[in-house]
């Protein structure tokens, strides 16, 4: 008669570690410490880094690890496509508690809402094809236009100088004085690669509602970029002679957008005292 013995199982062979990103950090200087809720401004340039941990060792002791960023503003708009960092290396025996690092800088759109951002990142280890991820926000400062589904001119006002802040309480000047106005429009269409052809006309009344001023074109924007600008500003002004009559002026603001084909027309009014 055979007996029949059983093989005791081999044991199970200890699981890879799963493969992480860690120590994200946010500067404002390459390699610099983090902003610990300080924010950031629009226009500004800032670094991002982060580590990979428990990625493959071959071997012959080499290392292939991808580090993807991307960040995204208050909206979800991407401020740019993703920027990838590949780190391929040897390391020796005496290196076994180096990590990879993966760097990257980004600037922060000239025009662009304030608010919450974040960066989306992810590690790849090229030898196991693991992935790893991860998310991290800051704050921004700067100027907010209400967003619109249509072409809109928004925060109409008027001021002394091109660079006052804010608008007057109330628009009264006197013969002699310049009117500056500012305002933003909104809610235009894209064309490729985030184009915008955006214009604006200007036309001032006076008091007895006859057209005192007008100007075609006052201003025209046209350009393309990777992020989508959310408004257009825009500004002009108005030199009242020594002799302008007293009284109630309009002004009448429409801006136009070519690639929508929409047009707007939003009506303001200042005294000349």
């Amino acid at each position: 008669m055979l007996l029949l013995q059983k093989q005791a199982a081999r044991p199970a062979a200890p699981a890879a570690p799963v493969l992480e990103t860690a120590n994200p950090v946010i500067s404002q200087f390459e390699d610099g410490g983090p902003l610990d809720g300080q924010k950031l401004v629009v226009g500004e340039y800032a670094f991002f880094r982060f580590d990979v941990k428990n990625f493959k060792v071959s071997d012959e002791g080499v290392v292939k690890v991808t580090g993807r960023a991307q960040v995204f503003d208050s909206r979800g708009t991407p401020l740019a496509p993703a920027d990838e960092v590949a780190i391929g290396t040897s390391i020796r025996q005496e290196d076994k508690d180096w990590r990879p690092r993966i760097h990257t800088q980004f600037q922060l759109p000239g025009i662009a809402p304030p608010g919450t951002y974040r960066i989306k990142y992810e590690a790849t280890d090229e030898q196991t094809h693991r992935k790893a991820s991860g998310a991290v926000e800051f704050e921004v400062a700067g100027r907010d236009v209400a967003a619109s589904a249509v072409l809109a001119i928004r925060g109409t006002g008027f001021y002394r100088g091109a660079e006052e802040e804010p608008a007057l309480g109330v628009a009264a000047y006197r013969p002699g004085d310049t009117v500056w106005v500012k305002f933003d429009a909104t809610g235009f269409k894209y064309g490729e690669q985030n184009a915008i052809d955006v214009a604006y006309d200007v036309a001032v009344t006076g008091p007895d509602g006859r057209q005192v001023f007008a100007q075609e074109d006052a201003a025209v924007e046209k350009s393309q970029a990777a992020y989508p600008q959310p408004w257009v500003p825009g500004a002009f002004s108005l030199t009242l002679t020594g002799d302008t009559s007293k009284g109630t002026y309009g002004v009448a603001i429409t801006a136009r957008d070519a690639i929508g084909k929409q047009r707007v027309t939003e009506k303001a009014e200042f005294k000349v005292e």
